[in-house]
C-alpha cells in the first residue's frame, strides 16, 4: 500500500456553527458523486446548536458544494429534537437513502449521557429519500424499531446485501428513568423494500459488564457475509482491551463468537478489496493519535501489511485504564477520530477521519491509498 494524495473537505471559516466537524461519512453514487455528511457544532461536547450537514463533489474533491442541511426532523409527541448525525446509502441511479439520528433537546442543559444513572437522552432513527443525488429530500419518517424502545444511536453507514436488503446498525442504551443495571447492546434492523419499512431486529452483542462500543460492520464481496469490529471496554476491570470482531455468514441474522484482533484502539469501517483481502482502519490514541490501515487475506488470518495514514505526534488522548464515566468525558476531548474506509476502484481506496488543532476546531481529512499495482 502507498499514499497517493491527501485532501481536506473545506468548511466555512468564519461561521462558528462549523467549528467542530465530526462523524464524517462518504458515499459514492453511480454518477461518481461523493456525497458527504458530518456533524457540525460550535463545540464538540453537548450544546444547543448541533446539526447534521451535507456536501458533495463531482470531481473527487477538486471542488465542493456549500454545506447544507438535508432534512429537518420533526418533534416527536411535542418534544423537539436535533438531527445530530446522518448516513447516506446509494440505492442505485440517482436514488439515495438517508438515516438520521434524532435526539431530544427539550432541555439542553442536561447532558446527552447521564454519568450517574448511565442513561441516554431519547434517541430515535428517522429516514428520508432523495431522487436527485442528494440535492433534495423527502419528508423524514420515524423508524419503527419494535421491540426496541430504548435510545438507539446509529453506529455508522447502512449497507446493502446481495438481495437488496438494507442493513441499519445501532446501539441500544438505557432510557432516562430506567433503574436497572445497564447492559450495553449492539443491534441491526433490516429493510427488504429499499428502506420503506423496517423490522426483524437482530442482537449482535449483549454481554454484562462489557462494552462493545461503536460497532463498525460492512458487507463483504459475496453480498451476504458481514465483518464487524468493536471498540472494547471491560467495565468490570475498567480498562480498554484490544479491538474485537465478529462475523456473520447469513446477512446479520446470527453471529460468531468474539475474536481478539490483537490490535489496540478504536476501529473504523472495513472494506473487502477487489482481490479478496480485508482492509481495516484503526486509531490508537495512547501516545498520540495514530491512524493505521491494515490488510489481511481473510477473516481469522493475521494482518500482513499496514500503513500509517495519520500521526500528529502530539500527546496521548486516551487512557488504557478508565471508568465508564471517565471514558465518556475523555471522548469529548478527542481531536482526531471516526476513521473509515471506502473502496474507490480495483486499485485504490479512501481513508477518512476528522482532525484538528483541538477538539472544538476540527475538519474532515481524507487519504487516497493505492493497494494494488495490477
Amino acid at each position: 500500500m502507498k499514499i497517493l494524495s491527501r485532501g481536506t473537505i473545506p468548511k466555512p471559516v468564519d461561521d462558528i456553527r462549523f467549528n467542530s466537524i465530526t462523524f464524517p461519512c462518504i458515499e459514492i453514487l453511480p454518477s461518481g458523486r461523493w456525497l458527504v455528511t458530518f456533524k457540525a457544532s460550535q463545540i464538540k461536547g453537548d450544546c444547543a446548536q448541533v446539526q447534521s450537514m451535507m456536501m458533495w463533489t463531482d470531481d473527487e474533491g477538486e471542488t465542493w458544494s456549500e454545506p447544507y442541511q438535508p432534512v429537518r426532523l420533526p418533534d416527536i409527541d411535542g418534544v423537539p429534537g436535533q438531527c445530530r448525525i446522518s448516513y447516506p446509502l446509494s440505492l442505485g441511479s440517482k436514488n439515495v437513502l438517508l438515516l438520521c439520528n434524532w435526539v431530544d433537546v427539550s432541555d439542553t442543559s442536561k447532558p446527552y449521557y447521564d454519568e450517574k444513572n448511565e442513561t441516554l437522552k431519547d434517541t430515535r432513527i428517522f429516514y428520508s429519500f432523495s431522487k436527485d443525488q442528494g440535492l433534495s429530500w423527502s419528508e423524514p419518517y420515524l423508524m419503527d424499531t419494535d421491540p426496541i424502545i430504548d435510545p438507539v444511536p446509529l453506529t455508522g453507514q447502512p449497507f446493502l446485501l446481495y438481495d437488496g436488503t438494507v442493513v441499519c446498525h445501532f446501539e441500544i442504551n438505557k432510557s432516562i428513568g430506567d433503574t436497572s443495571k445497564w447492559i450495553h447492546k449492539s443491534a441491526m434492523i433490516f429493510s427488504k423494500d429499499g428502506g420503506l419499512t423496517w423490522g426483524d431486529v437482530a442482537k449482535v452483542t449483549e454481554v454484562p459488564n462489557m462494552y462493545y462500543w461503536d460497532q463498525r460492520p460492512n458487507v463483504m464481496n459475496d453480498g451476504n457475509t458481514i465483518v464487524n469490529y468493536f471498540w472494547t471496554l471491560d467495565g468490570l476491570h475498567n480498562r480498554y482491551l484490544n479491538i474485537h470482531s465478529k462475523i456473520s455468514r447469513d446477512g446479520g441474522k446470527t453471529w460468531s463468537g468474539f475474536r481478539d484482533t490483537q490490535i489496540y484502539g478504536q476501529p473504523g469501517r472495513p472494506v473487502e478489496l477487489y482481490d479478496g483481502r480485508i482492509a481495516t482502519v484503526d486509531i490508537n490514541r495512547t501516545k498520540s493519535p495514530v491512524i493505521t490501515v491494515r490488510t489481511c487475506k481473510g477473516y481469522d488470518i493475521p494482518y500482513d501489511e499496514s500503513l500509517v495514514v495519520y500521526d500528529n505526534n502530539s500527546v496521548g488522548q486516551d487512557s488504557c485504564k478508565v471508568s465508564m464515566q471517565e471514558a465518556w468525558q475523555e471522548m469529548y476531548r478527542f481531536s482526531v477520530g471516526h476513521p473509515a474506509l471506502l473502496r474507490l476502484n480495483d486499485r485504490e481506496m479512501l481513508a477518512y477521519y476528522y482532525t484538528g488543532e483541538n477538539c472544538d476546531h476540527t475538519s474532515i481529512e481524507y487519504v487516497r491509498i493505492q493497494y494494488s499495482e495490477d
